[in-house]
């Protein structure tokens, strides 16, 4: 009895857990975003973003020159950004490489980004905003070693 209450509890935590992120990002892959919409919703804008994989925030701007910048609790990137077809945007951080995601709209009205290789949900964004609304363009800070390594990766 006692381990189907503890089995009970967890599920329900489990549930508690997830449902926000779930509900979120609307996981739906097949919601592919207009080329259009998908370059409105990127140039000049701030994307505050949760990653679902690593469990961290993140926000990044996008300036319409293809300049971005990239922030978490480790740090600073700045790299490029590039729309890729009707679905992908792509990313060279000189640290990190280049990389891509596929980008789908949420039924929030979010940007739900998934792996290109297996379509698994790994970020979400929680707000969209425009401008460089946290002033991360300007910054020239030295990146030190472990920032944004979990972005692309598995």
């Amino acid at each position: 009895m006692k381990k189907t209450a503890l089995a009970s509890l967890i599920a329900g935590l489990v549930l508690i857990i997830t449902t926000p992120i779930v509900r979120a990002a609307g996981l739906d892959p097949d919601r592919v975003i207009d080329s259009n919409l998908l370059q409105s919703l990127v140039t000049d804008k701030t994307w505050y973003g949760w990653a679902v994989t690593g469990q961290y925030s993140w926000v990044e701007y996008y300036s319409p020159n293809g300049d971005a910048f990239y922030t978490d609790d480790n740090g600073f990137l700045q790299g490029t950004w590039t729309l890729r077809g009707e679905r992908e945007i792509c990313f060279d951080y000189p640290s990190l490489g280049t990389f891509c995601f596929a980008a789908r709209e949420t039924a929030s009205g979010q940007v739900a980004i998934y792996d290109l290789t297996d379509e698994r949900l790994i970020h979400i964004t929680t707000r969209i905003v425009s401008g460089d609304a946290e002033g991360l363009r300007p910054l020239s800070v030295v990146v030190p070693s472990g920032v944004g390594e979990e972005v692309g990766r598995d």
